[in-house]
């Protein structure tokens, strides 16, 4: 019986590490870039981490409290239901946020009726499967927590795939997203995260506490694989903020003429006066300008310069 206690006991303090890391990971972004989409990130990772400590370890308690007491199976087992689902609201948030992030890293906005539909859906779902097992419409097997495991982590895999779609559209903002540090290949990473702890989930008890405890660890660390991304790449940038122009091109995708474009107009030439020194049209200075813009997510010719300027610190 001890060795199981001091089992979870060290699962709880390595979780409560990685709780806290994620928040300060999502926080250190917040306080160095003051950038709505590291706020929406930031609560995306309290609003989870506290889901997470709720569901999982009021679950556990509430399982070591039950063991000591004269309590029927059928009760036992309606509570190991009803304990995560008021805890519902947290994970709701937190998968909201996360929507949030996916589609302001893109440059987009959730709609009205998309926010004013999704709350009240899993409100909803919530109660009529609460009040379907209270009715005995829906019989609850024997291992009552794995049933709502494998419920919350098939809606999480629902959610995360609408969290991967913006990524693989056409972004309408390309300088919030490289602020963001995500990608295509880094998103993947992360909805590989996903999907590896959520296998690990859906048999978490097939060996007891053991087997629950390492995929507690794994629940916990995999979820802080979008944080580390997002930390590690813009801490990266942060290191090299003082680029040459070539990696600066790189940087921002920026091709060749394109290049060459931005030096001119950082020397103060107008749109003519570029296109007559580089054999090309006005109309095609004004489109490579358009492109510029778009993938260093300024506005303005003077903007330009001052990036170019801040991250190179030539021309």
């Amino acid at each position: 019986m001890w060795i199981k206690i001091l089992a979870y006991t060290v699962t709880f303090i390595i979780s409560a590490g990685i709780s806290a890391l994620g928040i300060m990971l999502a926080y250190q972004q917040y306080q160095q870039n003051k950038k709505p989409i590291f706020t929406t990130l930031l609560y995306q990772q309290i609003f989870l981490f506290s889901f997470l400590f709720y569901g999982v370890w009021g679950n556990i308690s509430l399982r070591m409290v039950i063991a000591d007491l004269n309590i029927s199976d059928a009760l036992s087992a309606k509570l190991a239901v009803f304990i995560p689902i008021i805890g519902i609201p947290f994970m709701v948030v937190s998968w909201f946020m996360l929507l949030k992030f996916a589609n302001n890293c893109n440059g987009r906005r959730l709609t009205k009726t998309f926010i004013f539909t999704f709350f009240p859906t899993f409100v909803v779902l919530a109660f009529a499967l609460v009040f379907l097992i209270q009715k005995e419409f829906i019989d609850v097997p024997d291992n009552a927590d794995l049933f709502v495991v494998r419920i919350l982590v098939l809606l999480n895999l629902i959610v995360y795939l609408f969290f991967l779609l913006p990524f693989f559209r056409k972004t309408k903002d390309a300088g919030i997203l490289k602020e963001s540090g995500l990608n295509k290949n880094r998103v993947l990473i992360i909805i590989g995260s996903t999907l590896l702890y959520s296998g690990v989930m859906f048999f978490f008890n097939r060996f007891g506490y053991i087997s629950t405890c390492i995929a507690l660890i794994f629940l916990f660390a995999c979820n802080l694989a979008l944080p580390a991304i997002v930390r590690l790449k813009n801490q990266s940038a942060n290191e090299n903020e003082n680029m040459d122009f070539q990696s600066f091109c790189n940087f921002f995708e920026i091709s060749k003429r394109e290049a060459e474009i931005i030096q001119e107009i950082c020397s103060g030439k107008s749109n003519k006066a570029i296109a007559d020194k580089l054999f090309i049209t006005l109309q095609t200075v004004k489109d490579h300008n358009h492109r510029i813009y778009t993938k260093t997510g300024v506005k303005s010719r003077v903007q330009l310069a001052n990036l170019v300027r801040e991250k190179t610190g030539e021309i």
